[in-house]
């Protein structure tokens, strides 16, 4: 179902109902005052007839043909009128008339069956007469029944008026998300310009910035995607010529010259498997998260990953914690490659046999890891690369086999996760990067 036609429904029973109780509420008290009225009418023409009876000043010897001739009453069907003697002579009626019920009623208005018909009957006896006064109900429910018909047919031409109105206002009132709809249908796949709809209305304009927004993002994204792989296919394109060639090279020569070359394309080999890796790591840092990948102890995350690096490398390593340790909500595996990039970073740019200096420090929300280096640290040329991808600072660095993607992957996981990466210069020379590590709470 359209949102328009909803709207129109969901106002149509509403008002539907909504004017059916008014109008419930307001025949139930025209139904009262009609009733009030006409039973006034009743008295009313009772006393009519006696003031007519007064003035002719009829004696007790007068004839019913002198009482017709005296108050020329003449009757229609579903009203009467009965002029009789205390002693409960008829003295004069209309015509036609029901069958004479009226002989032994009580003074007043009461609701009597005649001829198995309701009627509403006044009785009034004054100046030694009896007169009746009578109106048949059937008479008061055709009168509510026009008035309801009178009053109901403006109420359903209003209603479906109404609706037809709301119908059309909904529809130009649509417009601009139609409009928006038409430019969305026409944009192509790699077209991230903003949405522009002539004069929205002020709801419409929130979800445009949003979606403008959304694009802005979007077209960052494709920017940043394609200077990756740019970057990516350049990266990889280099450990692939040092191969070939020293695969060449070794087709064409042996002894010592074929071992070097035959060592050199092992190295190209190792160096573009770590890129791969680290390009897989950062691929990961974008995807769903498993929830058995969970972190329980972000002490024992860096414990494992320095117990598994090589033994001269974990000679150089110094780890201190201070505070209670606790879980995380980074995935271990996350987190450990976060703590691997940082430390193998440090290693590789830190000269022999300076050491590492790896310190956690637990707060009540978060844990800040530090890891210290006495390398080369960064100029401010550095600064402002440090972290784009297959970016390297080669000067002092001690190995030659990076991919340039360590700074970014870490960058990667403290964003996704709300943590921050801060890289400063060390008292005394070297780098310290600051890695804040958010804490699962108790």
């Amino acid at each position: 179902m359209s949102l328009r036609l909803r709207v129109v429904l969901i106002t149509g029973v509403s008002l539907v109902l909504l004017w059916a109780a008014a109008a419930g509420w307001m025949m139930r008290g025209v139904q009262t005052h009609l009733d009030q009225t006409l039973d006034g009418r009743l008295a009313m023409s009772a006393r009519m007839v006696s003031g007519l009876l007064e003035r002719a000043a009829l004696g007790a010897d007068a004839t019913g043909a002198d009482f017709n001739e005296a108050i020329r009453v003449r009757g229609s069907e579903g009203i009467a009128c009965e002029i009789r003697a205390l002693q409960g002579e008829v003295l004069a009626r209309t015509s036609p008339n029901p069958h004479s019920a009226f002989a032994d009623l009580a003074e007043g208005l009461s609701t009597q069956q005649v001829q198995g018909m309701p009627w509403r009957v006044y009785v009034l006896r004054t100046g030694g007469y009896q007169i009746t006064t009578a109106e048949r109900m059937e008479q008061r429910q055709v009168l509510l029944n026009e008035m309801l018909r009178a009053a109901g047919v403006p109420f359903v031409i209003a209603v479906l008026g109404s609706l037809v109105a709301l119908w059309i206002g909904i529809g130009r009132g649509l417009q601009p998300l139609k409009a928006l709809c038409r430019q969305l249908r026409s944009k192509e796949m790699d077209d991230t310009t903003p949405i522009a709809v002539r004069n929205p209305p002020k709801e419409l304009r929130t979800v445009l910035d949003a979606m403008n927004a959304l694009l802005g993002r979007l077209a960052q994204a494709l920017s940043s995607q394609r200077a990756f792989t740019d970057a990516a296919a350049h990266e990889l394109r280099t450990p692939l010529t040092v191969i070939d060639t020293h695969l060449q090279v070794l087709r064409m020569t042996d002894g010592e010259e074929a071992q070097a070359s035959l060592a050199s394309a092992e190295a190209g080999v190792r160096r573009l498997g770590r890129t791969l890796d680290q390009m897989m790591t950062l691929a990961r840092t974008e995807a769903s998260v498993d929830k058995a990948d969970d972190c329980e102890s972000v002490l024992a995350a860096v414990r494992g990953v320095l117990g598994a690096m090589p033994g001269p490398a974990r000679a150089r390593v110094q780890l201190t914690s201070e505070g209670a340790d606790g879980g995380s909500p980074i995935p271990r595996s996350m987190l450990e490659a976060a703590v691997r990039n940082l430390v193998d970073n440090a290693l590789r740019y830190a000269p022999e046999p300076t050491h590492i200096a790896v310190h956690l420090r637990f707060d009540v929300a978060a844990c800040a890891l530090t890891v210290a280096d006495r390398g080369p640290g960064l100029s401010p040329e550095q600064a402002a690369q440090v972290g784009r991808r297959f970016w390297r600072a080669d000067q002092g660095r001690q190995r030659q086999d990076g991919s340039g993607l360590g700074i970014s992957i870490v960058r990667a996981i403290a964003q996704r996760f709300g943590g921050v990466l801060t890289l400063q210069a060390r008292e005394g020379g070297g780098l310290v990067a600051a890695l804040t590590i958010p804490l699962r709470g108790q």
